[in-house]
């Protein structure tokens, strides 16, 4: 009787790829022993392809660090009267394609729940990706000018969800608002979008630089979106070992 070595599985499994009819088969062929065996091969392959999967999607977000909601401080944030952290930890807001606006002052913690959001979408299996706006708006005019524009933007509308970081700290000039106008339109009741900014609407029409667009821009947002406000003192300073 042949002894199955350990690379024999190994190489047998690299052309596995298992069907229902025969799991059903070696399934009832089994002893109890040996179900219970094949099952928790097959749970710790799942497990093991999910985890897989997982880290892939973190890779591919570009998060700046990596951040979770754990212990985060939410004393500085006014919610809207309908919503809170249950929804907002949950998720939920990405499987109906909603949208946050992230508003108010510097150092409050609008980008570490942006980072902590996508983090967390990561972990369960969403595709979604984080971007400074400065860093989006020049990935995009480099993608127009290598005429691959359309390649890019189709890369980016398989994330679920999209986080457009520090909104209005950098200027943009009239193409770059013109593509990120694009990215946000392109995305309206089909993913989701976190904006984080230091600007109220009503200044909104400074950074993109026509107050059309802009209005276009929050109107789409405020359909089916929420806006979270920080406010406070920034953690960096209250935390500065330069005093």
């Amino acid at each position: 009787m042949s002894t199955i070595t350990v690379q024999d599985l190994l190489e047998a499994g690299k052309h596995a790829s298992l069907t229902g009819s025969v799991l059903t088969d070696w399934a009832e062929k089994g002893t109890p022993k040996q179900r219970e065996y094949l099952h928790g091969v097959l749970v710790a392959e799942h497990e093991s392809r999910q985890e897989s999967r997982r880290q892939r999607l973190l890779k591919a977000a570009r998060l700046p660090a990596m951040k979770t909601l754990t212990g985060f401080d939410y004393s500085s944030v006014r919610f809207p009267e309908d919503y809170g952290r249950g929804p907002l930890e949950s998720l939920d807001f990405i499987n109906r394609a909603q949208d946050l606006v992230l508003y108010g002052d510097v150092g409050t913690g609008k980008t570490h729940m942006a980072t902590a959001l996508v983090a967390a979408a990561c972990r369960q299996g969403i595709p979604a990706r984080f971007f400074t706006t400065s860093a989006l708006v020049m990935m995009l005019r480099r993608a127009k000018d290598e005429d691959r524009l359309d390649k890019e933007l189709a890369s980016l509308a398989k994330n679920q969800l999209l986080a457009i970081d520090e909104l209005g700290y950098l200027p943009i000039d009239a193409e770059g608002a013109r593509l990120l106008f694009q990215v946000i339109a392109d995305g309206y009741e089909k993913r989701s979008l976190i904006i984080t900014t230091n600007l109220e609407f009503s200044r909104w029409g400074t950074v993109f630089g026509d107050d059309n667009m802009a209005a276009a821009v929050i109107d789409r947002l405020v359909h089916h979106g929420r806006l979270l406000q920080f406010r406070g003192e920034s953690y960096r300073v209250k935390n500065a070992l330069m005093k």
